[in-house]
């Protein structure tokens, strides 16, 4: 039987996959579960991925060791790498933000393990991301952005 994770993980790759940029993708699991590396030509993103099964907006993402624990490892790791954190948001989409934009929202001055992120969406609009304290990310995020945002510069 396929769970919901696999479910959403693989429509998160199909259209990465169909994105038509040529790619190779890694699974890092001896760094975490859910982090895959892609390889292209021009560059090399690392992408962490989270499920909500939540039908509907608002979605909750809570960080876990674990995640804080990869997202430290992971630029050590891989010279010149890109950080993603991919939101899938049930079947509504992913919501992928990179690093820069993340840590935006988050407290980096403590352990961001247990920090929680919110992800909503109203009908036909973009994705309004926010962190601990309604912290809110400066900018919103465009339902179509994955996997685009991936091989932006």
């Amino acid at each position: 039987m396929i769970n919901d994770q696999e479910f959403l993980h693989g429509a998160a790759f199909l259209r990465l996959i169909d994105h038509g940029e040529q790619i190779t993708i890694t699974h890092a699991s001896w760094i975490h579960p859910s982090i895959y590396v892609v390889d292209t030509e021009s560059s090399k993103s690392a992408i962490l991925f989270k499920v909500s099964k939540k039908p509907k907006s608002a979605w909750s993402f809570t960080l876990s060791s674990q995640e804080e624990s990869a997202l430290n490892i992971l630029p050590n790791k891989y010279d010149e790498i890109s950080l993603f954190l991919a939101l899938i948001c049930h079947k509504d989409g992913i919501c992928c933000i990179p690093q820069k934009r993340l840590w935006s929202v988050l407290d980096t001055e403590t352990d961001i393990a247990g920090q929680h992120i919110s992800v909503s969406r109203k009908p036909h609009g973009s994705y309004h991301v926010s962190g601990p304290g309604r912290q809110k990310m400066e900018q919103t995020v465009p339902q179509n952005d994955w996997p685009r945002v991936l091989f932006s510069k």
